[in-house]
């Protein structure tokens, strides 16, 4: 055999053992044998279909995974309520902000190889930065507010957006002069590439001073385009070769394909309007953005995760240094760090909000984690990780446990509401 077909057969016996290796990543296992009820599974499962039966949400998938093993794998009510598509395991969801753990991952690669550091600041990279100010709410002369510029005091970092402390926001706060500027420079224009979207965005101002305040916002979309200037890649590219490719996460992209369409779910129809109540397009791919837009299954997802519980490994494949998933799941919030008031309404986002002092909960880099016991509304250890996609998704990892919960779902009404649902019943199941 000469030299280039002996390679070609070699790759060929690599790539077998690796698609081999990669279908016993999660092997299945009775839930008693790890420690799960499974009267307590049934009793979850029975009260998702409730919700179903009840017109509620269209349907979901569940999963748990204890010790490494698939206990629960359930599929729930319909992919499409429409035209009464059952669920299956194999269903892919819009996971949303579930997309930034992904990305943080894929950065902290990155720091791993020199390329970037958490101190650095973004307009090393992103020099359209350099000369952002902060836009601060005041009154004028004739009582009215408005936006006047500052200087701040301190650079936005690579951390910063990790953590969410940048000063960016989503634009979500309507009597914010800022989020005004979010809406009227049509920052969400689905045209827009990555890079035109981030440049509009650096030419508007901060809403808060860099490292002071915990806003949920466009920090991980500032994140993704700073992948592909060090890269040299398209986001999408630069994700599957770092994190989704490795993992064995063959059903997760920005998008849905068209091949894929058959499986994707669906959200309710609005009774009001007669449309869906998640309207995204999914015939086609779409750009990656960092902070959302990737679909997946319950299967890929529970692979992220599980390599998390692993310190950075997978079935042989190392994703992450050990050292750097400690850094990734602690918390990163500055004990001084302010929560706006719009996160602190009885309205059950506390839940999932990092407010130390009220529920005991921080962020890490790209999710939440659990500070203390004993101020947290929902069960949990501490220590434990989870963060929530806007169209219906959550998940939760706890290293004490060896436990991965994952509910996909895309009634995004009922967020919140899911979540807590699968933190008080998917805790409840535990033996031992």
């Amino acid at each position: 055999m000469n030299c280039k077909n002996y390679l070609i057969a070699l790759l060929s016996l690599q790539s077998f053992f690796y698609a081999f290796a990669n279908a016993q990543v999660l092997p299945n296992a009775s839930p008693n044998m790890v420690g799960i009820s499974a009267e307590k599974a049934s009793q979850l499962k029975n009260e998702i279909n409730s919700r179903v039966t009840k017109g509620e949400l269209p349907g979901a998938v569940l999963m748990v995974v204890r010790n490494q093993k698939i206990a629960i794998h359930e599929a729930i009510g319909f992919r499409d309520v429409a035209d009464k598509s059952p669920m299956q395991k194999d269903s892919i969801f819009r996971i949303a902000s579930m997309t930034k753990p992904i990305t943080t991952a894929a950065a902290l690669q990155l720091m791993e190889q020199g390329r970037l550091s958490l101190e650095d600041p973004v307009a090393k990279f992103l020099p359209e930065f350099s000369n952002v100010k902060v836009g601060v709410e005041k009154l004028n002369d004739k009582g009215k507010k408005e936006l006047v510029l500052e200087a701040p005091l301190k650079k936005m970092t690579i951390q910063d957006l990790m953590r969410h402390t940048s000063g960016l926001t989503f634009g979500w706060e309507e009597n914010a002069l800022v989020d005004q500027l979010y809406k009227e420079n049509k920052l969400f224009n689905a045209d827009l590439t990555l890079e035109e979207q981030i440049k509009k965005l650096a030419a508007l101002p901060l809403k808060y001073q860099p490292g002071t305040t915990w806003e949920y916002g466009m920090s991980t979309e500032v994140l993704g385009r700073i992948l592909e200037v060090v890269s040299g890649k398209p986001l999408d590219v630069f994700l599957d070769e770092t994190i989704l490719a490795p993992l064995g996460m063959t059903d997760t992209q920005f998008g849905a394909s068209e091949a894929k369409l058959s499986r994707m779910a669906e959200s309710q129809i609005d009774p009001k309007t007669g449309r869906r109540f998640i309207t995204i397009a999914t015939g086609k791919k779409s750009r990656g953005y960092g902070g959302g837009g990737l679909t997946s299954t319950a299967m890929d997802y529970a692979k992220f995760c599980q390599m998390i519980l692993n310190n950075g490994e997978l079935n042989g494949r190392t994703i992450l240094s050990r050292k750097s998933v400690e850094l990734m799941t602690a918390n990163h919030l500055p004990s001084n760090v302010v929560v706006p008031n719009m996160y602190l309404q009885d309205d059950g986002w506390g839940a999932i909000t990092p407010i130390p002092n009220s529920f005991g909960t921080g962020f890490g880099l790209g999710f939440s984690v659990r500070l203390e016991s004993g101020k947290h509304p929902l069960p949990g250890s501490v220590g434990d990780l989870f963060w929530l996609g806007g169209l219906g998704t959550s998940f939760v990892i706890d290293p004490k446990e060896k436990l991965i919960l994952i509910l996909l779902t895309q009634q995004p009404n009922l967020l919140i509401e899911h979540h807590r649902l699968l933190r008080q019943m998917g805790y409840s199941m535990l033996i031992n």
